[in-house]
């Protein structure tokens, strides 16, 4: 018996010419020919298999899925007429209260199943009248055995986390400058990292395929999710603290549940490997840009895609929107920094002025300014309106590959393949 080097059916050699299972061609080249073939064609034929291969994963995943969800979906639909009936019911009682107590003047109100699923979000943050022009750099941290990937500033201001190439998650006090947590979990490099509103969770994205989430306090890890293909790239978490979105190289946007860990859906629709993430501040929209040199806008309720926006010459590999959930930024591989209408698509300007690939973008609190980090290792702060550049921040000596800002707009982050975090002061 052999397998097929697709699905790994079993099958006889020679009774067969193609797998029954996955449709591959099972026929063997004559030993003649397979000597004469240039070394080229059987390059081809690896890369033509793996590609087969990661296909029918992809398939056979998506297969699993459905089987899985058919049970659920017919509980669903009990579910579904109970709640009808039991609106019925409560109409039922309502008329008969109106018909004993006919002063009522108020309706009751109406049942509201997905009441559930809403959270009060956070309450805006009064933003003090900052002079970016002035920024001075406080100080450096240097605890890092390889490249720092990602940072990202807890909401109270106090805490500083980072990735890295070293797979671990380390988590700074950014009064004292001491480590208060490493977190150990992850296999290969953590490539993204994100807190929640609250401030009580931390979400990360790694290069072994999974994200995490870990309570932010304790720095224990809370669960795994280990359902994309390949490298989750960048992970975002909604204002309203109950969804998290992850992008992958495998060309996916999963949709997770905070609380419980569950994915709700996944988003298809780029043509190549996700890069970046950002939900809006409403929560209402969640923008993507991809190796396929796109920006998609998707419905974060719906899963829908909206639309796409076009206008980077290559990959687009970070996106940040605006505070008042008008702009969208995003930062290319072709040196540029554009800036978009959230609700039409229409590109408002380019902004020029890095000399290599922008690697991430952030916007001030304020909404007025504009932080960005390249591979020119170098940090420029610029104003988001008319594109004019204010500031450049200069010390790393590698490339920038994450900025973060605080959330009074008062501290700027960067990390740097040069292995070293460096904190910035804006002052007011």
């Amino acid at each position: 018996m052999s397998e097929c080097p697709v699905c790994q059916t079993q099958y006889i050699p020679g009774n067969v010419h193609r797998c029954s299972v996955c449709g591959w061609d099972l026929t063997p080249y004559p030993p003649a020919l397979a000597q004469s073939v240039p070394s080229e064609f059987w390059q081809q034929q690896s890369v033509q298999l793996d590609w087969a291969r990661q296909m029918w994963a992809k398939w056979s995943f998506s297969q699993g899925v459905w089987y899985t969800l058919s049970p659920l979906k017919e509980q669903l639909a009990q579910i579904e007429q109970q709640l009808q009936q039991a609106q019925q019911e409560r109409q039922d009682l309502r008329e008969q209260l109106q018909q004993l107590l006919p002063q009522l003047d108020q309706p009751l109100p109406t049942l509201n199943t997905e009441s559930h699923q809403e959270s009060t979000p956070l309450p805006p943050l009064e933003v003090a009248v900052l002079n970016y022009e002035l920024i001075e750099h406080q100080f450096t941290l240097n605890d890092f055995s390889d490249s720092v990937l990602s940072v990202a500033i807890s909401p109270d201001g106090e805490t500083l986390v980072s990735g890295g190439y070293d797979n671990l998650i380390k988590l700074w006090n950014l009064q004292t400058r001491e480590i208060i947590h490493t977190l150990a979990g992850h296999t290969d490099s953590v490539i993204s990292v994100a807190i929640s509103p609250d401030g009580k969770t931390l979400v990360s994205g790694s290069a072994d395929n999974t994200l995490k989430m870990w309570n932010l306090n304790t720095g224990t890890e809370i669960m795994t999710a280990d359902e994309h293909l390949d490298s989750v790239l960048s992970v975002a978490i909604s204002p309203n603290r109950k969804t998290v979105a992850s992008a992958s190289s495998d060309g996916t946007i999963k949709l997770w549940d905070l609380n419980t860990g569950y994915e709700i859906r996944t988003l298809f629709g780029h043509t190549d490997a996700v890069l970046c993430v950002a939900i809006s501040p409403d929560g209402q929209n969640l923008v993507s840009g991809s190796s396929d040199d796109t920006i998609k806008v998707w419905n974060l309720k719906t899963g829908k895609e909206i639309r796409t926006l076009t206008g980077h010459r290559n990959s687009v590999l970070s996106v940040a929107i605006n505070p008042d959930g008008q702009t969208v930024v995003s930062g290319g591989y072709d040196d540029t920094i554009r800036v978009w209408n959230l609700k039409t698509g229409e590109e408002i300007r380019t902004i020029a002025g890095h000399e290599d690939s922008v690697l991430s973008v952030a916007v001030s609190p304020g909404g007025q300014m504009l932080v960005s980090g390249s591979s020119d290792n170098t940090i420029k702060v610029w104003h988001l309106k008319t594109g004019e550049e204010i500031h450049t921040l200069r010390g790393h000596s590698s490339s920038v590959i994450s900025v973060a800002l605080s959330r009074d707009g008062k501290t700027i982050a960067s990390c740097s393949s040069d292995k070293k975090i460096k904190v910035w002061h804006v002052l007011s």
